[in-house]
């Protein structure tokens, strides 16, 4: 099964109605790995790996978003499938064994 890496941000109102945690429920439902966390000026970004079919149903999750958020729009670019260990970016930027949310300041 193939397995590809995105990086995203999410626009909108998606601060502070949880977005985040129904984010890390819709990656893990789906064996998504990877993080999001929150960022100035109100939107949500991170990264997400898992097999092509299950990142394309999380992707309609994002777009979708929450009962309590609304989503303007979201931004998707393919990125690099890295070991561990080979991650130069946010928290390494490597494989994930599972999704988090990772902390303002971070």
């Amino acid at each position: 099964m193939a397995t590809k890496r995105y990086a995203f941000t999410v626009h909108g109102q998606v601060q502070g109605v949880f977005f985040r945690k129904f984010t890390q429920q819709s990656a893990n439902a789906l064996s998504i790995s990877g993080f999001v966390r929150n960022l100035t000026g109100g939107s949500v970004a991170g990264e997400a790996e898992g097999p092509v079919d299950n990142l394309e149903q999380f992707k309609q999750k994002l777009n979708e978003g929450s009962s309590a958020s609304k989503v303007d729009k979201v931004d998707w670019n393919e990125i690099e499938v890295r070991k561990d260990g080979e991650g130069q970016g946010y928290m390494g930027a490597m494989s994930f064994e599972k999704f988090q949310i990772a902390r303002s300041g971070r």
